[in-house]
């Protein structure tokens, strides 16, 4: 039985006229060492890949909420590298900005990085941490940072000591931050969408969100909130569409939405195909702030599915390419990504990258086997 077959709820967008599925090639590896989580990429001009992951510990190094890891060549054979632990990024001792990192974007040699926020706060002081946690809902990003030595050093740290009287850079629908990946330091961008970054991120929380969103800034501007646009089109990445821009960032519109299902989403350019791929996933059961701790310690985290569209443009439309309801099986993988750098140059082959195994409310570490590090999944697409 394949995965479609096991589909348990219906999509909200029709299968791909392109594609007919995605078939892996191998089982998933866990690089050894590695054990943090997320995996927001960027690919420099020195033609590495740049990864910017969250919670955790890499190679025996400290703890620490922020890393950034090198990555050279291509997998199996590829070498994965700590370079820094962000030290000048500190976080607020108020929960409503628990702080992190995502956003990674290379142009040329300058890397950025957004530091993001979720906000666990409980103002009702009733609910734990690890509920809070759990939801994780968006705060906003605090700033995009950026280092001109390959990430030794970074610049436009945010001050964790203003952080309440600092308006974001951008709100909470954009707190999930991932830019669109393209070619090496930001090149191979097709002409219909000038000289532009973009980005992607969902709403909500960082695994149940509603909607995702899409923004743009001028490659020469990026680091000037002024110049961002936000996609105001009306077709949701149901039709073609000829899309329009705001500078309101609350008057965006949607390019998916699938409420309830909309984790931290992810979008490739593949220029062998002159396709976008956009990825997420979500846990089974949506997380909400209303929840029940004894229902949250029983059913979240148990089934987590992946959803692959692709389509023309970064607003769509969108096909359905793979939907899998029960992703990795009972490791509860989450947040794929699909580095540009680690496609084949017909675009149909490459490698997916991804954690799991966050969130066993019951069990204590899973040690080697655990898919909680810097996991990668070869994979084709079918015609």
């Amino acid at each position: 039985m394949t995965t479609q077959d096991q589909q348990t709820r219906t999509l909200p967008y029709p299968r791909s006229d392109v594609f007919s599925r995605l078939e892996w090639l191998a089982p998933a590896s866990r690089y050894p060492g590695s054990g943090t989580d997320m995996h927001w990429h960027a690919w420099a001009e020195d033609d590495a890949l740049y990864f910017v992951d969250d919670d955790g510990v890499n190679f025996g190094n400290p703890w620490n909420f922020a890393h950034l890891l090198r990555a050279t060549g291509t997998p199996p054979d590829f070498r994965l590298e700590e370079i820094s632990l962000f030290p000048e990024l500190k976080r607020p001792e108020n929960l409503k900005y628990q702080r992190y990192v995502d956003g990674a974007l290379a142009i040329g040699s300058r890397l950025y990085v957004a530091a993001y926020d979720y906000d666990d706060l409980d103002e009702t002081g009733e609910r734990e941490f690890w509920f809070v946690d759990a939801v994780s809902r968006n705060g906003g990003i605090a700033s995009l940072m950026y280092s001109d030595d390959y990430g030794r050093t970074w610049h436009n740290v945010p001050d964790p000591t203003t952080a309440e009287e600092t308006p974001y850079f951008q709100g909470p629908r954009f707190a999930g931050l991932a830019f669109v990946g393209f070619g090496r330091g930001y090149t191979g961008v097709p002409n219909f969408l000038g000289d532009y970054v973009y980005a992607i991120s969902n709403d909500g929380n960082w695994e149940s969100g509603d909607n995702v969103f899409l923004a743009r800034a001028p490659r020469a501007s990026v680091l000037d909130r002024a110049t961002w646009e936000f996609y105001a089109g009306e077709a949701n990445g149901r039709e073609e569409d000829d899309a329009t821009w705001t500078t309101n960032e609350d008057a965006t519109r949607p390019i998916l939405s699938d409420p309830g299902h909309v984790g931290h989403p992810t979008m490739t350019y593949s220029a062998g195909l002159d396709r976008f791929l956009l990825t997420f996933g979500s846990d089974e059961i949506p997380h909400t702030w209303e929840a029940e701790p004894e229902t949250i310690k029983a059913t979240w985290h148990r089934r987590r599915e992946l959803c692959v569209y692709e389509g023309p443009t970064p607003w769509g439309p969108w096909g359905l390419v793979h939907h899998d309801p029960f992703w990795e099986g009972e490791h509860v993988a989450y947040l794929p990504q699909v580095p540009p750098k680690w496609l084949s140059a017909d675009g149909h082959s490459g490698w997916f990258v991804f954690s799991g195994d966050y969130g066993h409310y019951d069990s204590g570490p899973l040690g080697e086997s655990s898919f909680y590090g810097f996991m990668t999944r070869p994979f084709r697409l079918r015609e």
